[in-house]
């Protein structure tokens, strides 16, 4: 239950980065607004894949069903190559600091517990 919140939070998330975008922070600065604007299209796309993915698989772990596997390890290579595109090709961590990969070093270690427990569940038979 505690993985498909997480995955709400996930789609929360994603509905204020599309629908609000740098304006629901208020100390968003000129370069966030750069930055915002310049993200290519195929990242919106692993960012709801990766949301989308995690939580579905979240649900299929609370229903004993074995496609979680499969959705968690999707989710964690989609938020892999978000985060890594990210801090690799942009300056983030140059004009916002190393702190910047706290909270994204955390989603990719929920995700990574969500495929451990999942694969755990599977290989003892626990799901379908």
């Amino acid at each position: 239950m505690v993985l498909i919140l997480w995955g709400l939070l996930g789609c929360a998330s994603l509905y204020m980065h599309f629908a609000l975008g740098p304006e629901f922070d208020p100390n968003a600065t000129d370069y966030d607004r750069q930055l915002y604007a310049s993200l290519p299209i195929w990242l919106n796309i692993v960012y709801v894949a990766a949301v989308s993915c995690g939580l579905i698989g979240a649900i299929e772990l609370l229903v004993r069903n074995r496609g979680a596997v499969l959705l968690s390890a999707l989710s964690v290579v989609l938020v892999t190559i978000q985060f890594g595109w990210m801090f690799l090709a942009t300056d983030i961590i140059a004009v916002k600091g190393v702190w910047t990969t706290y909270f994204p070093a955390l989603i990719i270690a929920v995700q990574l517990f969500q495929l451990w427990f999942a694969s755990r569940a599977k290989g003892r038979g626990l799901l379908r």
